[in-house]
């Protein structure tokens, strides 16, 4: 366990649940863990507090996650997820187990993963480059029309490489982790969690492709939106910045990594993951398997 012993409950305001358990599991810690609350929408205000943790749980859905991830990352904290979500893929924990396995968790026991991040920025058309903002994310930057009846026009460079030119309702930047979930619904392969490659996946493409393109790791991706259209790009799914024509949205490995503790077997399919594979070869299938 690290000389910094406190346990950040970190928990959703969205789902009715997640704060009646972060207090049921702040009285089931051990006081050794000095266990500290905090709803994620207020855990920028507080993140003096946040940095004197040693390990964050939160408590919601993967989004919590993905909330809590910006500031734990570049601290190296790690994140037990429980998962009260829908779907909770990079959750560890359900909110049965949670109360009588937190405290070994809290310890420090369990193995190390890491996931890679990506770094987002915009480099304007007609404004100098130099003091970019970054937006770092989990899961993906996704470059999108703003209007429902319209396509996205954009060509997809990478290492200052023509890759592709789309007209599409989208284009995706995606990490292994986000690989899961939007990119996997576009049609995207699964990357297993700690691949460290980014991934290209148009949506919805129009006289094009729409195979994803899995890159090799370090690669940078440039997506510029042609000169005569507005868009938009959202990281993570809730950081939306505006584009305007000729904008460029470069895309690569962040400089941090995501850790999760974990307990059980490495490299294991998680079994939200694995489940939702089933449903989808069950659907293919008219209902069932083949072993049911």
């Amino acid at each position: 366990m690290a000389d910094n012993q406190q346990i950040g409950v970190i928990y959703s305001p969205w789902v009715e649940e997640a704060e009646p358990l972060a207090k049921t599991l702040v009285d089931a810690l051990s006081k050794d863990h000095n266990p500290w609350v905090c709803s994620v929408l207020e855990l920028d205000a507080n993140a003096d507090t946040a940095k004197r943790c040693s390990t964050f749980v939160t408590i919601g859905g993967d989004g919590t996650i993905l909330r809590t991830v910006r500031l734990a990352a570049p601290l190296g904290i790690p994140i037990v997820g429980v998962n009260l979500g829908r779907v909770g893929f990079m959750a560890e924990l359900t909110a049965e187990e949670a109360a009588q396995r937190i405290n070994s968790f809290a310890s420090g026991e369990g193995w190390m993963e890491e996931r890679t991040m990506l770094e987002a920025q915009i480099l304007p058309a007609h404004q100098a480059t130099d003091k970019l903002v970054s937006y770092t994310g989990l899961n993906d930057a996704v470059v999108s029309r703003t209007k429902p009846s319209r396509m996205v026009y954009v060509e997809v460079r990478v290492d200052d490489y023509s890759l592709a030119a789309y007209a599409a309702d989208a284009v995706i930047v995606s990490t292994a982790t986000g690989s899961t979930g939007y990119a996997l619904g576009a049609g995207g392969p699964i990357l297993y969690a700690e691949s460290t490659s980014l991934l290209v996946q148009p949506v919805v493409p129009q006289l094009a492709d729409s195979a994803a393109i899995v890159l090799h790791p370090g690669a940078v991706v440039e997506i510029e939106v042609e000169a005569d259209q507005d868009a938009m790009v959202s990281v993570d799914g809730y950081m939306d910045l505006d584009l305007s024509p000729g904008d460029t949205v470069r895309v690569k490995e962040g400089p941090h990594k995501a850790r999760f503790l974990r307990q059980g077997s490495p490299h294991k399919l998680p079994l939200a993951l694995s489940r939702r594979l089933s449903s989808i070869r069950r659907q293919r299938n008219g209902g069932t398997t083949p072993s049911e």
